[in-house]
């Protein structure tokens, strides 16, 4: 729950990101009751920011052209009616959106509470069909790399030592091989917390020579590191099931 100066502020800064998208609509389409809305959301699904701000640019509807068939005479069948057509402007109301030709919604989102949203950010959330949009495909796709290579250097440590770039690469190729599998299984991912199924509904395990390399060097330099007195790489990256390894059968070859 807000305060009431709380939600005054709250206002103040949804009146101002409202005038941001405004100034990139044209004026014909909102003097026609193309209508924005912006709401603050709290996100409690694995993954989501605490915080965000959910845009909608609402169009407004065309009136519908219903045909008026006329019989002149017994004989004469009536016209097919196009009443099930879908209403639409003749050109969209925002170059290339068809929603604005038709009277849809577009919707986007900002990954920040209402009071931390820029012009930039918005701009960076609208596509070029809204004046100064700079929201693209390769944008979107840079935008996801950029989040995922910061979450690994959060978890691994961003420093030129060897146990931190061991650990970027240990997690990278783990994510290689679970992207492929993302992709193969239709961009459906595991649920939260859990691995990739087989076929039988097991844990699926992933022979991955690299990470096999990594973990026989990260024991030796343990057995080092905890005889010269140093912390060991259990010690800095901890112990947990964080485990790549061959079936039996393939170890010993039989």
């Amino acid at each position: 729950m807000f305060s009431a100066n709380e939600n005054i502020v709250l206002r103040q800064h949804k009146r101002r990101v409202i005038e941001y998208i405004e100034s990139t609509i044209p004026e014909n389409a909102l003097e026609l009751g193309t209508a924005v809305m912006v709401m603050q959301v709290s996100c409690r699904q694995p993954g989501c920011v605490p915080l965000e701000t959910a845009i909608t640019v609402v169009f407004p509807k065309p009136l519908s052209k219903k045909k008026r068939t006329r019989r002149r005479d017994a004989q004469t069948e009536p016209k097919e009616s196009d009443d099930s057509q879908v209403p639409s402007f003749p050109q969209p109301l925002l170059p290339n959106l068809e929603e604005s030709r038709i009277g849809g919604s577009f919707k986007t989102r900002i990954l920040k509470p209402l009071s931390d949203v820029t012009l930039d950010d918005v701009m960076d959330a609208l596509p070029p069909s809204f004046e100064g949009g700079r929201r693209t495909t390769e944008l979107l796709c840079t935008r996801a790399r950029d989040m995922t290579f910061a979450q690994i250097g959060q978890l691994m440590g961003n420093d030129d030592t060897r146990d931190s770039k061991e650990g970027r690469k240990l997690v990278a190729e783990y994510l290689k091989v679970c992207l492929d599998e993302y992709i193969e299984r239709g961009c459906v991912p595991p649920e939260w917390g859990e691995q990739f199924t087989d076929s039988d509904g097991d844990e699926k395990k992933y022979d991955i020579p690299q990470l096999e390399e990594l973990e026989v060097t990260a024991k030796k330099d343990s057995v080092d590191d905890a005889s010269n007195g140093n912390a060991t790489i259990d010690d800095k990256w901890g112990k947990g099931n964080f485990v790549f390894r061959r079936s039996t059968e393939e170890i010993t070859g039989k």
